[in-house]
């Protein structure tokens, strides 16, 4: 009897541990993670709205006569005959010119404005193409200019032109570059120097030289609206226009 008691309390007793020991894990198990919230909602993954295609003139009202100041633009006629001007059969080409006078740009000091006549045709004069002809030898290029930049100025054709000449006839070319019969090679710089000793009322701030193709392509002045000069703005920004340390100056002829 002792002996089946004694099998009976041990029973009880493995019972009773097997008992404790599974309750001890439940209470021990690590408590399931919470669901995973959703992430919040990023505003870079959002697509993004495309920026509004911005004009020459950024915000700037496009007006004729609303301007800061003018860029007088003079090109190297042999680049321009060397790069596309003789493709075109171009009669500018069929002559030994240097400097000409490609236009006088309306500026903001920030962008410009270009073709102000709100897409009406604009007509320039026979009798002021033949006029300008002498310093700006094409046709073509006469009226684009009119109508891309001149229409910005407020002037009528005669007197966009009147003024360009007035300005042109300011600049002094230097020596070295009245029809030039050997091309050469020069630094932007140098040839900034030799206009600047041409013109003594000429700062370096005033002046810019481009390039096109490692080869000059043209040189640019800044005056106000009154003709007089002043410092040019960021779009002459002469490292913007022609990096290069030097470059090519295509001979006359």
């Amino acid at each position: 009897m002792r002996r089946w008691n004694s099998i009976i309390l041990l029973i009880v007793i493995v019972v009773a541990v097997f008992i404790v020991s599974r309750d001890r894990s439940r209470t021990e198990r690590p408590a399931e993670p919470p669901p995973a919230a959703e992430p919040p909602a990023d505003a870079s993954s959002a697509p993004a709205k495309p920026e509004p295609a911005k004009s020459a003139a950024g915000d700037l009202p496009v007006a004729p006569g609303k301007f800061d100041y003018y860029a007088l633009v003079l090109s190297w006629s042999p680049t321009y005959c060397m790069l596309e001007g003789r493709q075109r059969n171009d009669g500018q080409c069929d002559a030994d010119h240097g400097f000409v006078l490609h236009g006088l740009w309306p500026q903001y000091e920030k962008g410009y404005p270009v073709d102000c006549n709100e897409g009406e045709k604009t007509w320039v004069p026979q009798s002021v193409i033949d006029d300008v002809f002498d310093i700006m030898p094409s046709k073509g290029l006469i009226i684009h200019e009119y109508r891309a930049h001149g229409t910005c100025s407020g002037l009528s054709p005669a007197g966009y032109f009147d003024t360009s000449r007035a300005l042109f006839k300011k600049i002094a070319i230097p020596p070295g570059f009245v029809s030039p019969d050997q091309g050469r090679t020069a630094a932007p710089g140098d040839i900034e120097k030799a206009f600047l000793a041409a013109n003594d009322w000429l700062g370096p701030e005033m002046i810019s030289i481009s390039c096109e193709k490692r080869n000059l392509l043209d040189v640019r002045f800044c005056f106000t609206k009154d003709l007089e000069p002043r410092a040019c703005g960021p779009n002459e920004q002469q490292k913007r226009l022609c990096p290069l340390p030097a470059i090519g100056i295509p001979a006359s002829n």
